[in-house]
């Protein structure tokens, strides 16, 4: 489904070193939305599905709360000696800045040496025992205050549709401006852990040992099995509720079809011919279609 092959896609991405563009996909999806929220059957090639884009951010909410819980769980399993072997949690804070002596006034590095002294004086010390616990203890009390704060969010969602959301484009750098009591999509969760960056928590005792961007990437990851798990069920549960009420309530033969849908036919057609290419996206197959 969209939601575990975009999730895959995008941690694939902020675990390269080279970061990718927008793909041909990404702007193809887009394409398909219709007044913010509509998009067209893939099975049909003809269904408008008004509340495709409303349905898809009430799964992802939900998904979202799942792989949550999941991740708190990961980590509440965690033990002091295990603690750093997952990526988010770090044994030590490495220096990541670089200096010359020759070409550093020598006041400004005792300057930098004196602020980084004292910026560590809170820092955890011992053995790796030692750090492993407090690490441990870091990403729980982490992981509560951001589910205190992101899970009311999330139950409540965001009411506003894509289209509406869309038109408004904050500058670089700064952050929508919303009310607090205000209902989220889980990409604002995401984003919320992405602005870490490679930081660790600050104002909080062994939060330097903690990286919320990682953090972040791994709970995508937990995301994205949990939306594959959520396609089962939907397939196993509603998928044949939907196939009685189109043959109920339409002219759609069961014995008469295929087996496949507008797109899908479309698309081996494509590959038998050998026109598909980079340039035959799914907005050319639904133009084909002759879908307005």
């Amino acid at each position: 489904n969209e939601a575990e092959s975009n999730d895959l896609l995008r941690l694939a991405n902020d675990r390269a070193e080279k970061k990718g563009l927008p793909s041909s996909t990404m702007r193809d999806n887009a394409a398909l939305i219709k007044g913010g929220e509509t998009a067209y059957s893939r099975l049909t090639g003809d269904e408008a599905m008004p509340l495709y884009g409303f349905d898809c951010r009430a799964c992802d909410r939900f998904d979202m709360l799942r792989a949550l819980s999941l991740l708190v769980d990961e980590v509440t399993a965690l033990t002091p000696e295990t603690a750093f072997t997952v990526d988010y949690l770090r044994p030590e804070v490495v220096e990541d800045w670089d200096h010359d002596e020759f070409t550093v006034n020598e006041l400004i590095l005792k300057r930098r040496k004196a602020r980084r002294a004292k910026f560590e004086q809170g820092f955890v010390t011992g053995d790796d025992i030692t750090k492993g616990k407090a690490a441990r203890a870091a990403a729980l009390s982490f992981l509560q205050n951001f589910c205190d704060k992101w899970v009311p969010k999330l139950v409540k969602g965001d009411a506003r549709s894509s289209l509406v959301m869309g038109e408004y484009r904050h500058a670089p750098g700064m952050k929508e401006i919303r009310p607090k009591d205000s209902g989220a999509d889980s990409e604002e969760v995401f984003e919320e852990l992405w602005e870490y960056a490679d930081e660790g928590v600050q104002k909080m005792l062994g939060g330097e040992l903690v990286l919320p961007g990682l953090m972040g990437q791994r709970l995508r990851e937990i995301r994205a099995a949990v939306a594959a798990e959520s396609k089962g069920t939907l397939l196993e549960l509603i998928a044949p509720e939907l196939r009685k009420a189109r043959i109920e309530y339409t002219d759609y033969v069961e014995e008469d079809g295929d087996g496949l849908g507008a797109y899908e036919r479309f698309h081996m057609q494509a590959k038998l011919d050998g026109s598909e290419n980079e340039a035959y996206s799914t907005a050319a197959i639904i133009a084909e279609m002759s879908i307005n």
